[in-house]
């Protein structure tokens, strides 16, 4: 019993293992959500403290005037209150890890937790990047009505989810060291399916489409699910040289920055116990 317990227990090692290097756990720098071009990583905690409060009280009103106006319903199916969420995710995700650094000066907040954890962050920090350039641009350029009439609070939300959540992300951008590696692709690609898969069960369930432009039975609507997914991936590609433009601009200011306030020490790729102990479970299946 104890060798078949013990054979399971290699095999999902072994499986972890290859997602490992799928995800390209490995090759990340454990430093750059943590740490910046620009600022200290402290200053840096404060700017993403000041924008998260901001992205929890849009989510407490959307929760609000969801319930108040009878569209509850519409918070966990809409495109722009998923993203909202997806971004208010990411913020509280990476301010505790600025707040964890500012208490150690290390990296164990992103050490300690699973690796698939910290892979995952990545793939959300590509998916956000992604959709706040997206959803201010429909928004506004397809779907806004200057005739809707809304009261001040909802006026708020509205803003915040087509306008300032574009805000978020540009400072985001600006002042972090995240990266995007090929691999993250994933995280908006995936996302995107996984979101008309929901439009079409809540088409199944309401008999209405949330945005008329998914409608399957327009003679468009292949047109328009691929162009999507050739948007967002186009998007992505623009991201990543962005943000390696962006660091390559800034090497010298980040030289300064780092050896200040200790970062320097932590760039790099990780490497951990996990990786040892996973390969090691590799080399003994293969013997």
């Amino acid at each position: 019993m104890a060798t078949a317990d013990s054979s399971t227990s290699a095999t999902l090692s072994v499986s972890q293992s290859r997602l490992q290097r799928f995800l390209g756990y490995a090759q990340l720098d454990l430093s750059r959500p943590i740490s910046s071009n620009i600022v200290s990583a402290h200053t840096l905690f404060f700017i993403r403290l000041v924008i998260t409060l901001h992205l929890v009280a849009v989510f407490i009103a959307t929760l609000y005037v969801s319930a108040r106006d009878n569209v509850f319903y519409m918070v966990p199916t809409t495109f722009t209150n998923l993203s909202n969420m997806g971004l208010t995710a990411y913020y509280l995700t990476a301010t505790y890890h600025s707040f964890r650094f500012y208490q150690h000066k290390d990296l164990c907040s992103l050490t300690d937790q699973h690796w698939f954890l910290t892979c995952a962050l990545w793939l959300l920090y590509a998916s956000v990047v992604v959709f706040h350039i997206v959803v201010p641009a429909i928004y506004w350029g397809m779907l806004f009505d200057p005739n809707n009439t809304m009261d001040t609070l909802n006026k708020y939300v509205d803003f915040s989810h087509h306008g300032a959540d574009l805000g978020c992300i540009l400072f985001e951008m600006i002042f972090n060291r995240m990266d995007l590696p090929w691999v993250c692709l994933l995280g908006p690609i995936t996302m995107i399916i996984l979101y008309m898969f929901l439009a079409w069960v809540y088409f199944a369930a309401r008999g209405e489409w949330l945005y008329g432009f998914l409608d399957w039975s327009s003679s468009l609507a292949a047109a328009w699910y691929i162009g999507l997914l050739v948007a967002f991936a186009i998007l992505f590609v623009l991201q990543k040289y962005i943000h390696l433009g962006r660091d390559k601009a800034l090497t010298t200011r980040r030289s300064v920055v780092a050896a200040a306030d200790g970062t320097a020490a932590l760039e790099g790729p990780h490497r951990d116990s996990h990786d040892s102990s996973a390969e090691s479970d590799i080399e003994k299946q293969k013997t």
